[in-house]
């Protein structure tokens, strides 16, 4: 991370993003999508910045993964809920841009484990951190129909919870 930021120091940001910047926001990368329409990658989220205006803002805690497509020219930012992200810039991001994504990605995803649910399904369970520090489960234990299977996932949280010391948000 330290050398990302000595990387970046100096860096000429558009004016189209500064202008929606926060004094909390530390731009690590952008990309130029259309003529006035950036997507910029900050050390708390993603951000979908168009006619300097933020048209989406996504903690990173959001964000599954995120593709570039060479042949097609088209960047794919996945989420962990909701529709996925397509955009074609007007140019292919620098190697560093889907480097510090992934950095900010992993940064966000504190724990990963499979889990194989009462139900018989199997499961990825995540503790994912906020923009605000706060920790939640992925997926939401709201998200499975099956009573044991919901009562299996608050059984591990609170084991998670007492071995590791944390405190998990399970609002959905």
């Amino acid at each position: 991370m330290i050398n990302i930021v000595r990387r970046l120091k100096g860096r000429r940001v558009p004016d189209a993003v500064k202008t929606v910047l926060t004094s909390s926001d530390r731009v690590f990368e952008y990309l130029k999508v259309a003529e006035d329409h950036f997507l910029v990658v900050t050390m708390q989220a993603l951000m979908d910045v168009e006619s300097a205006q933020v048209k989406s803002r996504f903690g990173w805690d959001e964000v599954s993964h995120a593709r570039w497509d060479s042949e097609a020219g088209t960047l794919r930012i996945v989420f962990h809920q909701g529709d996925d992200l397509v955009l074609t810039p007007v140019e292919a991001p620098k190697h560093n841009f889907m480097d510090i994504i992934r950095e900010a990605l992993s940064e966000a995803q504190v724990f990963i484990t499979p889990l194989e649910l009462p139900s018989g399904q199997r499961v990825s369970a995540q503790i994912l951190r906020d923009d605000n520090r706060n920790l939640r489960l992925y997926p939401p234990i709201s998200s499975f129909e099956n009573p044991d299977d919901q009562q299996y996932l608050r059984s591990v949280v609170r084991e998670w919870e007492q071995k590791l010391g944390i405190v998990l948000d399970l609002e959905d």
